[in-house]
């Protein structure tokens, strides 16, 4: 019984060949968005879980003001030795509650690293002062070496296998081991070797060095609880204890405390400032997810369409079983059997899609899905779970309705339109596609104008032609020197580098009032630095040019001084001396509170950060010497980018420089702020593509469908004298009714998911409703269209032959 179940249901196949690849490349394009949505949603909340102890591992943060901190500052910096950085991990370590602790660094700067003869230049350079704890409280794989020996030694380093593969060429991963290797001029001894830091990962580092001093203002600090304890009470603890290793905490009014985060709630539920790696936005994930089963429901769709034309054409066929005994469970069955049968067929094609299709995404999105399912067998049984669900609801209809049709009625006609609008299933197919396809392609199309918008909006200053370049800071007026010589680059500068992330608050107040503002940045330039940015502002360039030296010149923003004019009931104009104390809290030496300064112009708004910020009130102070390390702000000819860029590396070549030359451009530091936003876009775009490609393959079902049950009325139609384009009318006109219905259901959604997409951003796009009714005119244009071509076979056929009885 089986076997000749199993032959009817592959003849079927065999005998339609249209509708099963139709309906293969709609499942397997639907399965393969699902496996890709599933292993993304997996991977985004999978972060950090690798390491043992993950479910005891928490991160200090601080709170200043009114923002977050990831970094933990130093009590003080300037002179701090490894001793006491270290008082804060001895005394975390006293808490009643945590088990371990550790902190570390992880520098962006890009450092020469050299063994023997190699060197190579490397970046993520993690440095600890605590490597016991490090080793002992997260979870690395080993390769070659020991952790005990890194733990154990200063000036240690653990490599990861990137780093270590560029160093040794084809010797052995064991040979680096005990070998001494230099650091921007500083020799360690490689203590081990571990397998890359997973990408799931809140922090990235390609070497580790243990280090008698952190050479930053503050560290990232970690703590291990023990089990059964509640951080609440362990937070308290470590408050009292901050106060008595750190006792000017107590007077300082900026500190609000500290508290602590789970490890493994980092990537998707913290952006507070100095993150070691861009976290993830829920929103976004939650939307792939969303894309993901609403492509899956389109697939159902023509999954059940093609069912209900290909049964469509073999009442008789069905007629004849019932009549030969069939039962109308039997032939229900062989519906659902033909359905897995269906799946099963589809599944190698689904697997090298998988295999294609993944490495790309990874790639896309900085993720590492699995390209191979089998080795990630829980995705993929989800996956095959919904194909089977998708195969079986699909035709269930089918299934009940032919299954119990009276046997007489099989043999008399195919079955009709008004047999399946008694189910409505029809209409219902038609317009939940529409409803989907118009309410993705709108958030679509409203995210493509918000990248945009941010890839075009005027920021206030020169972004296009600026590079920022890093060198040694030992010998930095000598590059400048060279770099001023060179013909293409206009002007050289120092100070403050734009297109950044946000980064801490200042506190201030204006003279003559007493509210204590926290919500303003403060930035360094010189004047070549100005007029490299070109800002406008509104002192004459002869002011900056005959700046004396040691003296500066303070500006504010236009925002700034609409509030502070606005506040001291004046004109703007009238601001220009008034005083501003930044951190009016501090006490000096003298006894002074604060930093005084004079407003001393003004310049129009500029956009520093991300356009998810809104302009605050900006300072920038101006002075005849600004250094900030080693960083040069460099305005050139953009018709001459690569031969500058060559003459740069020439120049910087020929000095004797124990730094690597690192160069960045402005316009692409702004892209990268917005390279989340940039990725999930371009997904959506890629997406709503895949829909609307399925959307079409499902039209063509729905038309093939409509087809069979109105080719005779198109037969007697053209008999009494209809032409082609009249028969195309009538098969297109009833469209307009489901796409309006769908236009209307969706759009609220579609305006709700775009809103709360827009709301992330300080400057946005603004939602057009006309642009609904134009997404669901070109959404009726593409059906119009595919139901033409479709129709067009029947309605140029002979009325004869559909009329005849068969």
């Amino acid at each position: 019984m089986f076997k000749n179940s199993l032959r009817i249901a592959l003849r079927g196949l065999k005998g339609n060949p249209l509708f099963t690849v139709l309906n293969i490349t709609s499942l397997v394009v639907g399965l393969l968005v699902i496996y890709i949505a599933i292993g993304y949603l997996k991977f985004e909340n999978s972060y950090d879980e690798f390491h043992q102890n993950s479910d005891h591992l928490y991160r200090v943060g601080r709170t200043y003001r009114a923002q977050d901190y990831a970094v933990v500052g130093f009590g003080n910096y300037s002179s701090s030795v490894g001793e006491e950085q270290q008082k804060q991990i001895a005394g975390i370590k006293n808490v009643a509650g945590i088990e371990n602790a550790t902190q570390f660094f992880v520098t962006n700067d890009t450092e020469y690293l050299r063994y023997n003869n190699v060197q190579i230049e490397q970046d993520k350079i993690l440095s600890t002062n605590a490597a016991a704890g490090f080793v002992e409280m997260f979870t690395w794989e080993l390769l070659a070496g020991s952790f005990d020996r890194f733990k154990n030694l200063r000036n240690t380093v653990i490599l990861n296998e990137t780093t270590a593969d560029k160093l040794k060429g084809q010797a052995d991963l064991n040979s680096l081991i005990d070998e001494p290797v230099t650091i921007a001029g500083q020799t360690f001894t490689v203590a081990a070797v571990i397998k890359d830091v997973p990408a799931n990962s809140h922090f990235d580092y390609n070497i580790a060095t243990n280090v008698e001093r952190i050479d930053y203002w503050g560290s990232h600090m970690y703590v291990q609880l023990l089990p059964a304890t509640n951080p609440d009470i362990v937070t308290k603890g470590y408050n009292a204890e901050m106060l008595k290793i750190d006792p000017s905490l107590a007077t300082n009014k900026t500190y609000k405390g500290n508290f602590l985060q789970k490890v493994t709630d980092i990537h998707l539920k913290s952006n507070i400032l100095y993150e070691l790696k861009p976290p993830g936005n829920a929103n976004y994930m939650y939307l792939i997810g969303a894309f993901g089963i609403l492509i899956i429901l389109i697939t159902l769709f023509n999954y059940a369409n093609f069912t209900l034309a290909l049964k469509t054409k073999q009442s008789k066929v069905i007629g004849v079983r019932k009549v030969l005994g069939a039962s109308s469970n039997r032939i229900a069955s062989q519906f659902l059997m033909e359905a897995v049968i269906l799946v099963l067929v589809s599944l190698p094609v689904l697997l090298i899609t998988i295999f294609v299709a993944v490495p790309f995404f990874n790639d896309f999105m900085g993720v590492a899905l699995a390209s191979n399912p089998f080795s990630d067998i829980g995705v993929f049984a989800i996956v095959l779970a919904v194909a089977l669900v998708v195969g079986i609801l699909a035709s269930l209809a089918p299934a009940i309705l032919l299954s119990s049709k009276n046997t007489l009625s099989l043999f008399k006609e195919k079955l009709s339109e008004k047999q399946f609008e008694r189910f409505s299933m029809r209409k219902y197919l038609i317009v939940s596609q529409f409803a989907i396809l118009i309410g993705v392609t709108s958030v679509s199309y409203f995210m493509y104008k918000q990248i945009q918008f941010i890839e075009n909006k005027d920021l206030g200053f020169q972004k296009e032609g600026i590079l920022f370049a890093y060198s040694s800071p030992d010998n930095i007026d000598v590059f400048q020197q060279q770099l001023e010589a060179i013909p293409e680059i206009k002007k050289v500068g120092n100070g403050s580098s734009f297109g950044i992330e946000t980064f801490n608050n200042i506190r201030y107040k204006l003279e003559g009032l007493e509210t204590i503002y926290e919500d303003s940045n403060q930035f360094y330039l010189d004047y070549d630095a100005v007029q490299a940015y070109d800002l406008k502002t509104t002192l004459a360039p002869s002011v900056f040019e005959n700046i004396e030296e040691h003296t500066r010149r303070t500006l504010i923003n236009r925002s700034a001084a609409t509030r502070f004019a606005k506040l001291k009931r004046i004109s703007t104009d009238q601001l220009i001396g008034t005083q501003i104390i930044t951190e009016p809290d501090y006490q000096n030496e003298d006894g002074s509170y604060g930093f005084p300064f004079t407003i001393d112009g003004i310049y129009e708004d500029i956009n520093v950060f991300s356009l998810r910020e809104s302009v605050a009130p900006y300072f920038i102070t101006v002075s005849d010497r600004v250094r900030m390390g080693g960083m040069s702000i460099v305005s050139y000819d953009t018709n001459a980018t690569e031969s500058t860029l060559a003459k740069i590396n020439a120049a910087y070549e020929k000095m004797d420089n124990t730094f690597p030359l690192n160069i960045e451009f402005l316009d692409e530091n702004f892209q990268r702020l917005h390279q989340t936003d940039t990725k999930t876009a371009t997904l959506v775009f890629v997406l709503n593509g895949i829909a609307i490609f399925l959307a079409s393959i499902g039209i063509i079902g729905i038309t093939l469908l409509l087809i069979v049950g109105k080719t005779k009325e198109i037969g007697i139609r053209k008999v009494l004298g209809a032409t082609i384009p009249q028969i195309l009318k009538l098969s297109v006109r009833e469209y307009v009714s489901f796409v309006v219905i769908a236009l209307i259901v969706s759009t609220p959604l579609a305006w709700w998911v775009t809103q709360n997409w827009l709301d992330n951003f300080a400057y946005r796009v603004d939602i057009q409703p006309l642009t609904f009714i134009f997404v669901g005119l070109a959404v009726l244009a593409l059906a119009a269209t595919i139901v033409s071509v479709v129709s067009y076979r029947s309605a140029a056929a002979n009325p004869v032959k559909s009329l005849k009885t068969e």
